[in-house]
């Protein structure tokens, strides 16, 4: 305390810069309460803004450097923007001529056409991904389109996320944790429409303000609300093949007045998909069948249908308050068709065949709802405050009919005990989650501001699960698979971060985080109980209105959920089953990390150390050492030096691209193998977007990423990536705009895995396995019109005075 206090006294000066003019109208009237804005010429980012006063006049206060040019807006006149200026230590005082408003005659059914915003932008905590501008959104999920962001890899054979090559990544809804198992999240990220999303925020450097869980970073997807004065309707309707039909429609509507903003959405998707994987190798002697040469395979065939509804409202009865309300509604169903299969061919020359059909129901519902309420306490403090109620169900029945053939194709009737000829299984959950949280922030004076917060939250989770063999004929309860499982989570956390403005080009981020979790387990004796002070880091500094660095240190963790913890058996295959991990540990995550950018050029350099990093899906034994066990395991620790390249710029005044790249030095160890095993290598990613502006109002959008080899685990999987193809064309006259994507136009999107392809696991189990997702096995075309009708006018909120709340906006 005593180095922050001197520090602030160090720091504490005056701004030093004024922005000052006059609006008027196009008679030259003045224009009261019209809005001023302050944006960076750099990136376009808002830097302040104000209103005008009775007189038409406005003063803005800044306390930074740089090239700026402001944008005036008022209801019934166009938008003007002023030329750049710059604002220096010696130059801190700008005097603007009389800004002059003309009058917009739009009609009520007009077509508005904006300009897009750039796709990637840089903050100071990550990147700000404006999803709307790329596409290949329309008619996409929220899955699909995260699969493209840059650094974010999705793995769907194992269920979990990495983001710049690191696992342990915390999935946001406009900033709520939503408390699933990653399997379930993914399931719900494939419900969610992206026609409904505003922005995605990578968030790689996270402050005290943000919850500790996530090793790896935060990704929030931001949905649509309404800023804006004035009536708009968003409509657009996708149709699209692959292995079969696919549909999307999507419908928006936003409401703005004075005081009142109300955005609704209605989205339906329809998608009939096919995806597998097919593989082969061989087990140990001490495997349940004894030594084996196996094959095995499985064919998805999926067919979906999801209703979303997304309402927001806000309520501003004065400048200084704002009351609001957000309600989110996924209802999914999928029809999950499974051919399943292999063959087992033992020592001693006995063969079997298996081929199983599996017909499973997948119902889930997902309701986030929250009310939110901010108030300017003073010119320099705010208070705000949340709460929110999170409630999750699904029900996932599951009926399974196996036959067995020997080599000649005769059915037969194993002998080992273990070969059934049904299974039928059922797994209902349910999640309610209610969540507090307040924050307040205060500008101590102009160089000093600080942020403190409370937040509590309490998680009830139930799973009735059970598998039924079917012997002679008989329907029988695996005592193994039956559990009945409650869970409860708390979790209690404060923080408090200071900012200090060291120089007008300097700013240091200083805060931390305690955060208290517990959870309580009905089938474990002793509660999981955690508590940790998580401190943080951040200084930025800004050479020119071009360049700049930060360095940011933060310490994060990633909690095990529920689903990873309980030890209860699902059946993968006869002799291999799916479990949980009572003995699983969070991973706890250090991160020192630094940033440089200039025109348009990201550099960044971190050390990263994971104590006990969790991997999902291993293969491990039973007490009895006769049966394979799918579970989570923690490594000992991985450590790894990362390097982050990216380059967003023009290439011509038609050409945009954007190109990055992350190469990791990692060094692990594994003990749940055979033998403990330490391995070192490297990790390396591209990706890349870029677009096209030709003549005819045609816009062409290529992007695509690439992982190549590298370990995971005890496991070795090779390198694969996807390139995806997007062609728009808008019509005359403000018609709408049809749009052709092309994802994964080469067709390869496979993993090939090799199982112990690092170290010798149990069993001395050996196997190669190839995953392909749809796009692997078909072309798939989508073909999307969109449209919006109506006029409306951008205004501004000031209720939030921290900058980090402005940058969000």
């Amino acid at each position: 305390m005593r180095i922050l206090f001197l520090l602030a006294l160090f720091t504490a000066s005056e701004s030093f810069a004024q922005i000052t003019g006059k609006v008027i109208a196009t008679k030259g009237e003045p224009l009261p309460f019209a809005n001023v804005i302050l944006y960076t010429a750099q990136d376009s980012v808002i830097a302040a803004g104000t209103t005008t006063d009775e007189k038409g006049i406005f003063l803005l206060n800044y306390s930074k450097e740089g090239t700026f040019y402001l944008q005036v807006r008022s209801i019934g006149y166009k938008t003007f923007q002023s030329g750049s200026f710059t604002l220096t230590a010696t130059n801190p005082s700008i005097q603007l001529p009389d800004l002059r408003l003309l009058e917009e005659n739009n009609s009520l059914n007009e077509v508005v056409v904006s300009a897009k915003k750039e796709l990637i932008q840089n903050t100071p905590v990550g990147k700000v991904i404006n999803i709307q501008s790329s596409l290949m959104t329309k008619g996409s999920n929220a899955l699909q389109v995260l699969e493209r962001l840059p650094g974010v890899i999705s793995d769907r054979r194992n269920n979990q996320f990495s983001l710049n090559g690191q696992s342990g990544v915390t999935i946001l809804f406009n900033g709520r944790k939503v408390p699933m198992s990653m399997e379930e999240l993914m399931t719900l990220l494939e419900n969610t429409v992206a026609d409904n999303i505003e922005k995605i925020e990578l968030i790689t450097s996270p402050t005290a303000q943000y919850d500790a869980d996530g090793g790896a970073g935060i990704i929030n997807i931001v949905f649509k609300k309404n800023e804006n004065e004035g009536t708009k309707v968003n409509f657009s309707a996708t149709a699209g093949y692959g292995f079969r039909e696919k549909g999307v429609t999507s419908l928006g509507i936003s409401q703005g007045f004075k005081k009142v903003n109300l955005y609704t959405s209605y989205s339906f998707l329809h998608d009939v998909s096919r995806s597998g994987f097919m593989g082969e190798g061989t087990a140990g002697a001490s495997f349940m069948l004894g030594e084996t040469f196996n094959t095995f395979y499985g064919m998805s065939r999926r067919f979906q249908n999801t209703h979303n509804v997304n309402v927001n409202i806000d309520y501003q009865p004065n400048r200084k308050t704002t009351i609001g309300g957000e309600f989110l509604f996924s209802f999914g169903r999928s029809h999950n068709l499974v051919n399943n299969g292999g063959t087992y061919e033992l020592k001693n020359a006995d063969f079997i065949k298996m081929t199983a059909f599996s017909d499973g129901l997948n119902t889930k519902q997902n309701t986030i709802s929250s009310v939110y309420f901010k108030q300017k306490t003073s010119a320099r403090s705010q208070l705000s405050a949340d709460v929110s109620y999170i409630n999750y169900s699904n029900n996932s029945p599951t009926l399974i009919n196996s036959n067995y053939f020997d080599r000649e194709e005769n059915e037969i009737v194993p002998e080992n005990p273990i070969f059934t000829f049904g299974n039928r299984g059922e797994s209902v959950s349910k999640i309610q989650v209610g969540v507090f949280k307040t924050d307040y922030n205060i500008q101590l004076n102009t160089k000093i501001s600080a942020e403190f917060g409370i937040k509590g939250s309490y998680s009830n989770s139930v799973n009735d699960s059970k598998v039924e063999r079917k012997v002679n004929d008989v329907w029988q309860i695996d005592p193994r698979s039956q559990s009945s499982i409650y869970s409860q989570e708390r979790i209690a956390a404060a923080y408090s971060q200071f900012k200090f403005l060291v120089s007008p080009k300097s700013n240091l981020h200083v805060g931390v985080r305690y955060e208290y979790w517990q959870r309580d387990i009905n089938i474990y004796k002793d509660a999981f109980v955690i508590a940790n002070l998580f401190p943080s880091l951040l200084y930025t500094h800004t050479l020119n209105d071009k360049s700049n660095f930060s360095i940011n240190y933060s310490r994060r963790i990633s909690r095990p959920a529920y689903t990873d913890l309980i030890s209860n058996l699902f059946y993968n295959d006869p002799t291999f089953v799916f479990s949980g991990n009572p003995l699983l540990k969070p991973t706890v995550t250090d991160v020192l990390k630094t940033d440089f950018t200039t025109k348009g050029l990201t550099a960044g350099l971190s050390f990263q150390y994971d104590l006990h990093p969790i991997l999902r899906y291993q293969i491990t034994s039973n007490a009895t050492k006769d049966i394979g066990i799918s579970s989570p395991q923690n490594l000992d620790f991985q450590k790894s030096i990362n390097l982050f390249l990216n380059y967003s710029g023009r290439i011509f005044s038609w050409w945009k691209l954007s190109v990055g790249s992350t190469t990791s030095l990692r060094d692990y160890k594994v003990s749940y193998s055979l033998t403990p095993t330490e391995k070192t290598f490297v990790f390396q990613n591209i990706n890349f977007t870029q677009s096209l502006q030709l003549p005819g109002n045609v816009e062409i959008e290529l992007s695509g990423w690439r992982n190549f080899p590298f370990f995971e685990g005890t496991n070795s999987i090779k390198g694969f990536g996807i390139m995806n193809l997007g062609i728009a064309k808008k019509l005359k006259n403000d018609k709408g705009t049809i749009q052709l994507s092309l994802p994964d136009v080469l067709k390869s999107f496979s993993v090939h895995t090799h199982i112990s392809g690092m170290t010798p696991i149990v069993f001395n189990i050996n196997t190669v396995s190839n995953w392909r997702d749809e796009t692997a096995f078909y072309r798939v075309i989508k073909l999307t019109y969109s449209r919006s009708f109506g006029k409306s006018t951008q205004k501004i909120n000031y209720s939030a005075d921290n900058e980090e709340d402005k940058r969000l906006k």
